[in-house]
């Protein structure tokens, strides 16, 4: 399973080191994090390519490192299924029907997020040997994750990367410097809980 990243408008931020920086932790968090076949590295562009072992892996590296970039900056994924190739073992560089999905999928998510009604899309999935009702569940799943998210406050995708990281709530309202009741409400009124439940179930794809 092949992933792509790739930073929203990364041009236009106004500290590309530290933007660059973060993009490196994230990446590095999403290695540590979640096995893979290929260990993920950036390439030119702002992008970042890694191969996993199942779909559930690569969407869980895709959830690390939107989550660690957030708020400093939003990134769109592209994930294909198919055979991976590897064209330079010492730099990560990687081909092959997987990696071409994957772009497809990216080019997307891109294009989905320009349209009034799907703006909030950032994922986008693609395996052209899977039957197409299996590819359609996924991206409808996919579709209403990046909708949660994407419609979240600063404070409430904080809580949401915290939990995913298997902070408490408890942890979680410390480090904000909010209380943990305002945690509980958080999770409960704007959809955290149910964005944790659908990521865990994702997570488990084959």
């Amino acid at each position: 399973m092949a992933l792509i990243g790739d930073i929203v408008e990364s041009r236009r931020h106004r500290d590309r080191q530290r933007l660059h920086d973060a993009f490196q932790a994230a990446v590095a968090r999403a290695n540590a994090d979640v096995p893979v076949d290929e260990p993920a590295v950036i390439t030119v562009g702002d992008e970042f390519q890694g191969v996993y072992p199942s779909l559930g892996a690569a969407l869980r590296a895709s959830f690390v490192v939107r989550a660690e970039l957030h708020p400093l900056a939003d990134i769109r994924f592209g994930l294909g299924r198919g055979e991976v190739a590897t064209l330079d073992a010492a730099r990560g560089i990687h081909d092959g029907p997987a990696y071409w999905a994957a772009r497809e999928a990216i080019e997307t998510a891109e294009a989905r997020a320009q349209r009034a009604q799907t703006r909030t899309s950032r994922t986008a999935y693609v395996a052209p040997d899977e039957p197409a009702p299996t590819v359609a569940t996924v991206r409808a799943a996919l579709d209403c994750l990046d909708f949660m998210v994407g419609s979240m406050s600063t404070t409430s995708r904080q809580i949401l990367g915290g939990l995913m990281h298997g902070l408490t709530q408890q942890d979680v309202a410390d480090r904000l410097g909010i209380s943990p009741s305002a945690v509980s409400q958080r999770v409960r009124r704007d959809g955290i809980g149910v964005a944790l439940e659908a990521m865990a179930t994702l997570g488990d794809l084959p």
